[in-house]
């Protein structure tokens, strides 16, 4: 009876695990090879069960009898699982095109070196703590305070006037005032470096000013400013100019800083006339029509007036021109002529022919027997009278 049992329990393993294995050999065909390869399971015939006779003892009434049970050992199965290789596909994939890289230079860094200190916590731990070095600041050396001393413009008398101190250096804000001196009447000095007003009075003033910066340094620095009237020009008219006559006038201004320097600037002067640098119009005129100029005076600070308009006008050259039939008055103007008046002598009848402007002809005819004369004034380089 236990040898039937032993052999049943056998077969039952066996085939449990048989199919155990081909379970999972299924199971990894269906997952290593897709494309129908399959794992086939190879089992061995079991080998048959070997019989060991044990004897054993049975005691009855006293006696005891010796049978013999035979004891069956079961040998574990041999498995031998065999793979089929499943065909091998290779696949060559094409060599990518390389892509272009750009090399980056590396961004300068700057390494912090810091110390780590282990510091035991409550619970006696060490726990490591780090301590940075300390900030360096680097502070720069700050400018010294200086006055730019440029030179500063002339003020006007009578005009808005306004120019800016300048300083370097130093730390803002700056603050300005006058140490020593005066500034012009009608000008001061802004706490911020601004000199402005209206000046009431011409001269040369001389005055310091002190500069002070943020941290309490200060400069000072020396100025000299010349308030001076507003440059007009005086003259207004010019003499009457005599044809083949030496002439002189002098034109005049006032104001701003002499000496001044004069210049014409519309208009021309008779031939013979010119305009010197000092203001001076002179020379012989030749003759010519009446003429206007404009001129100009500079100063020394550059500053510059107009003349207006002025004339320049020829004095009348009155002439007497007498015939055998008369006498003939003419004014000579320039390069023009005109008949002023005709005096026939006794016996003769004055006809006028031509009045003037570049000709003045008179005619003297007699009553009775006589020639006739005549009086001719004409413009020629010049006025020249004929008579005959």
């Amino acid at each position: 009876m236990r040898r039937l049992l032993a052999v049943s329990l056998w077969l039952f393993a066996t085939a449990g695990v048989t199919y155990v294995a081909s379970a999972a050999v299924t199971l990894v065909d269906l997952q290593v090879f897709p494309q129908g390869e399959r794992v086939e399971v190879l089992a061995r015939p079991a080998p048959l069960p070997t019989t060991t006779i044990l004897p054993t003892s049975t005691t009855s009434g006293g006696l005891t009898n010796q049978t013999t049970v035979p004891a069956t050992t079961v040998e574990p199965s041999s498995v031998t699982t065999t793979v089929q290789p499943s065909p091998v596909t290779t696949i060559v994939e094409p060599t990518p095109t390389p892509t272009p890289t750009t090399t980056v230079e590396p961004t300068p860094t700057t390494t912090v070196v810091s110390a780590t200190t282990t510091v035991p916590d409550a619970g006696g731990e060490a726990v490591p703590t780090t301590t940075r070095p300390p900030t360096t600041t680097t502070t720069r050396p700050v400018p010294p305070l200086a006055i730019d001393a440029a030179d500063l413009t002339v003020a006007t008398v009578g005009s808005v006037y306004d120019m800016e101190l300048v300083a370097t250096g130093g730390q803002i804000p700056h603050t300005w005032q006058v140490a020593a001196g005066a500034l012009p009447p009608g000008l001061a000095l802004s706490s911020d470096g601004r000199i402005s007003g209206t000046p009431q009075a011409s001269g040369q003033f001389s005055f310091s000013v002190r500069v002070a910066d943020g941290s309490g340094r200060s400069a000072t620095a020396s100025f000299a400013l010349t308030a001076a009237r507003a440059l007009r020009v005086l003259t207004a008219t010019l003499p009457e100019v005599e044809a083949g006559s030496a002439y002189q006038a002098t034109l005049q201004a006032t104001g701003g800083t002499p000496p001044y320097q004069w210049m014409v600037v519309e208009g021309r002067l008779p031939d013979g006339l010119v305009l010197s640098v000092a203001g001076v119009v002179s020379g012989t005129p030749s003759g010519g029509s009446p003429t206007s100029v404009v001129a100009t005076a500079t100063d020394s600070m550059g500053r510059v007036a107009h003349s207006g308009e002025l004339a320049v006008a020829f004095a009348t050259d009155r002439r007497t021109v007498a015939a055998r039939g008369g006498t003939v008055f003419v004014d000579v103007l320039g390069d023009s002529v005109s008949l002023f008046l005709a005096s026939p002598a006794d016996g003769f009848s004055a006809v006028i022919v031509e009045s003037g402007g570049f000709r003045v002809e008179v005619q003297f005819i007699p009553l009775q027997g006589d020639a006739t004369s005549w009086v001719v004034c004409e413009v020629a380089t010049g006025v020249v009278c004929t008579h005959g």
